[in-house]
């Protein structure tokens, strides 16, 4: 059964590829031979399989292109949307949308919490990064998809859901108020008693950039003149954002990262430059779940010598994803490049390493900017190592 499994993933995936870029008429013959396999194990399941109100053929299509994705290796990234799940995606790079205000991951059989929105319903109630979703409304969610479960999650502004998340081993429920997310992707705070403002830019969506650069307008009307830019939990978002990031923070015409197609070729992405933060002291902050366009901005600060990286190796994720809309609306995130950093370092698999890793220790957990509005300086680095540490790497000025 899994040799067939393995034969039907297989020759869906030359299909797939196959229809999409030729003509039946046009294939080869190697194309033409599989196409003809593909056609038979279908063939096989669609008799003979004993339990025939199992068999939905949209399952068994999104079944096979999914299986043929993963085996290209690039885990995570490239990936196959459902409409459903498509939808949700451009939602997420948005930023406003109905609903509680988590954001999920797939993580092997489980749907993980990766982070709570600041100020949302979640993150006020105590929903954490970590979290694994378990339940909605009383009723089990082990096992299913990811667009299932935010599905069940997602409804009318105004209404409630039950949220049932597993930490530490502990069941934990939450009753929750769905409210109309606006979510704005970067928020900032002073340490107390420094000039140093902590800056958390949550995700690359739409205008990821624009915020960031008001963000660090207005801490320097306050006062601010050292800077802590926090990527920690950033999953990433569009790549041009990133290279707008970079340049803040570089000079003109400085290398973001190398791009590197199919055929091998390298070329250097170039940032225009952002006159007013080039000479700021700034530290940035990454864990492992910092990928995509945070490791590019974390790339380019540290190989352009722009700034310190403090914190953890990140996710490794290192593809250019192209988007590949498909005819009932469902998509492909297909990586249609790789991405090296400024000095030619591969980020896929291997991630960005810091140039100070600090890890986070038991008990520890990141402070966000809200927090830091609530807290002293030393209760704040008593619970965060890392920003601690990120304080203590910035250079005077």
């Amino acid at each position: 059964m899994l040799v067939f499994a393995g034969i039907l993933v297989a020759t869906a995936a030359l299909a797939f590829y196959a229809g999409r870029s030729q003509s039946p008429a046009a294939l080869g013959e190697r194309d033409r031979e599989s196409l003809d396999l593909y056609a038979e194990a279908l063939d096989v399941v669609r008799d003979d399989y004993v339990d025939q109100g199992a068999i939905d053929p949209e399952k068994l299509t999104y079944g096979a292109i999914e299986g043929m994705l993963d085996t290209l290796g690039d885990k995570g990234h490239t990936r196959f949307l459902t409409p459903e799940e498509r939808e949700q995606n451009q939602e997420g790079l948005s930023g406003t949308y109905v609903g509680i205000g988590i954001q999920l991951e797939a993580r092997g059989d489980d749907v993980v919490v990766t982070a709570p929105i600041e100020g949302s319903p979640a993150e006020e109630a105590g929903v954490e990064s970590g979290d694994v979703v378990v339940g909605v409304d009383g009723e089990s969610v082990r096992g299913e998809e990811i667009s299932g479960i935010v599905s069940k999650v997602k409804g009318t502004e105004g209404t409630s859901v039950e949220l049932t998340v597993s930490r530490d081993g502990d069941e934990r429920a939450f009753d929750l108020r769905r409210e109309e997310i606006d979510s704005s992707v970067v928020t900032w705070a002073r340490i107390p008693g420094t000039d140093v403002a902590h800056v958390l830019l949550s995700s690359f969506s739409d205008d990821a950039a624009k915020e960031l650069r008001k963000a660090f307008e207005e801490a320097e009307a306050a006062g601010a003149r050292r800077f802590v830019l926090d990527l920690r939990d950033n999953p990433g978002g569009r790549l041009d954002q990133a290279v707008e990031v970079a340049g803040f923070f570089l000079e003109p015409d400085s290398i973001a990262y190398v791009r590197k197609d199919a055929s091998g070729g390298r070329e250097p992405v170039e940032v225009e430059g952002e006159p007013g933060l080039t000479d700021a002291p700034l530290v940035v902050l990454v864990n492992y779940g910092s990928a995509s366009s945070s490791e590019i901005v974390a790339g380019a600060l540290r190989d352009n010598d722009r700034a310190t990286v403090v914190g953890q190796t990140t996710v490794g994720t290192g593809t250019v994803l192209s988007e590949f809309e498909l005819d009932d609306g469902s998509s492909i995130l297909l990586g249609v490049a790789e991405w090296l950093t400024p000095d030619g370092d591969f980020i896929r698999e291997t991630g960005i390493e810091p140039d100070v890793k600090v890890t986070q220790e038991e008990g520890d957990e990141p402070v966000s900017p809200t927090d830091l509005r609530k807290l002293s300086r030393e209760k704040a680095f008593e619970r965060d190592a890392q920003l601690r540490s990120a304080f203590e790497e910035l250079p005077a000025r």
